[in-house]
């Protein structure tokens, strides 16, 4: 892991909305969401099918970026929004955990650039405007 990637990692609190509950990185680490579900002990048909269809992100400095995905051959991974319900069904513990509020930014994607690089975040709104999407 490079010197930037590391101190991304450590910096943000990484987090899956898996359909049993949510699962977060413990604070101050530099767990992947891969190094997560490697923990878990989850076989790599089932880590793929977790990275592609389930919704995780992580909270770094009073924003909230989620997304899915998994091929690198994908110039994105966006939250479908299929998925937005899941979100808004988790988005009391996700505030309670980062001190959100109506007006925090959140990113309902990510430009998928290269290994061990800081991935641009997109689609910019705020919980509050996340909260009424359908």
């Amino acid at each position: 892991m490079s010197t930037s990637e590391a101190n991304f990692h450590e910096s943000r609190r990484a987090f899956v909305l898996m359909p049993a509950g949510l699962l977060v990185a413990p604070a101050n680490t530099n767990l992947s969401h891969q190094d997560m579900f490697d923990k878990m002990g989850l076989s790599f048909a089932q880590t793929l099918h977790y990275l592609s269809d389930t919704p995780r992100g992580y909270y770094m400095s009073g924003d909230l970026c989620l997304y899915q995905g998994a091929l690198l051959d994908r110039k994105t991974w966006e939250l479908k929004p299929v998925n937005y319900k899941l979100v808004q069904q988790y988005m009391p513990d996700l505030r309670a955990l980062f001190n959100l509020t109506d007006d925090s930014n959140m990113y309902l994607g990510v430009r998928v650039g290269r290994i061990g690089s800081v991935w641009e975040r997109i689609n910019k709104t705020t919980v509050g405007e996340f909260m009424r999407m359908r």
